[in-house]
C-alpha cells in the first residue's frame, strides 16, 4: 500500500470515529433536554387538594400558617339552611351552640377557640387591639370575592369566609351580606363585618349564653401536634 492510500485510509477511519463521537455527542444532549423537560412538566403539577371527612361528607381543607382549617362551612346534620331551596349552598348550615356540641370530629380535629381564630387572622398581617380588628385592609385575606353587600374580599388566605350572617331565632331568615360570623368552642362567636367606611372590615368578638337561640356558621381547626 503506498503512501497516499495509507492516509486516504486513515483519514477515512478517523472521520468515522469524528461522526460516532459526534453522535454521541449529540445523544447526550438530547437525553439531557429530555429529562430536563420532564422535570419541568413534573414542578408545573400542582398539589392535589387535601379533604377531611365529617359525618359522610368531604370537606377541604387549607393549611394557613401555621393551621389547618376546613375551607368551607360545616352542613352536617342538625342546623338549618340558609332557606328553604337552599339557595346559598355556600353558607353551610346555620347552628346552635347546643347543636355545635353534638358535632362527633375525626380524630385530630376540633372546634376553634377564639385563640385560633385570632391567630389565623394574625397571620394575614391583621392588627389586634385587645380583641377587636378595626378598618383593616388585610381582613380582605380571609374573606370570599363575592356575595358581600360593599367590600369583597380577595380571598388571598383560602379561609374563604362568606357573609351568610347569622339568625336571631330557629325559624328566622338569616341576615345575610354584611358580616361572616363562626361559634368557638366557649360560647363566643368571632365576626368578620364590612366596616362604617364601607372600604374595610372589622373583626369583632361577641359572648353568647349556651341556651341562646341565635345560630352561627361552623368551621373546624386540625389539633397541632
Amino acid at each position: 500500500m503506498n503512501s497516499l492510500s495509507l492516509k486516504g485510509t486513515i483519514f477515512i477511519i478517523f472521520s468515522m470515529k469524528a461522526k460516532f463521537v459526534l453522535f454521541k455527542v449529540l445523544a447526550i444532549v438530547f437525553l439531557g433536554l429530555s429529562f430536563s423537560c420532564k422535570k419541568d412538566e413534573t414542578k408545573e403539577v400542582s398539589p392535589q387538594a387535601q379533604f377531611v371527612e365529617i359525618d359522610g361528607e368531604q370537606y377541604p381543607t387549607v393549611t394557613i400558617g401555621n393551621q389547618t382549617w376546613t375551607a368551607t362551612n360545616y352542613k352536617g346534620q342538625g342546623g338549618r339552611p340558609y332557606d328553604k331551596f337552599n339557595s346559598r349552598p355556600e353558607y353551610g348550615k346555620y347552628y346552635s351552640f347546643e347543636e355545635l356540641q353534638n358535632i362527633v370530629l375525626p380524630v385530630g380535629w376540633k372546634i376553634p377557640t377564639m385563640e385560633d381564630f385570632i391567630e389565623l387572622a394574625k397571620s394575614q398581617g391583621v392588627v389586634f387591639i385587645g380583641q377587636n380588628a378595626v378598618k383593616q385592609d388585610a381582613i380582605k385575606k380571609l374573606v370570599s370575592q363575592t356575595r358581600w353587600l360593599n367590600i369583597n374580599g380577595n380571598n388571598e388566605s383560602g379561609f374563604n369566609a362568606y357573609p351568610g350572617g347569622y339568625a336571631i331565632e330557629v325559624d328566622a331568615s338569616p341576615m345575610e351580606g354584611d358580616i361572616s360570623e363562626f361559634w368557638t368552642s366557649d360560647t363566643l362567636t368571632v365576626s368578620i363585618q364590612e366596616g362604617a367606611d364601607l372600604k374595610n372590615h372589622n373583626i369583632k368578638i361577641y359572648q353568647y349564653l349556651e341556651n341562646d337561640p341565635s345560630r352561627f356558621n361552623i368551621r373546624f381547626i386540625k389539633k397541632n401536634k
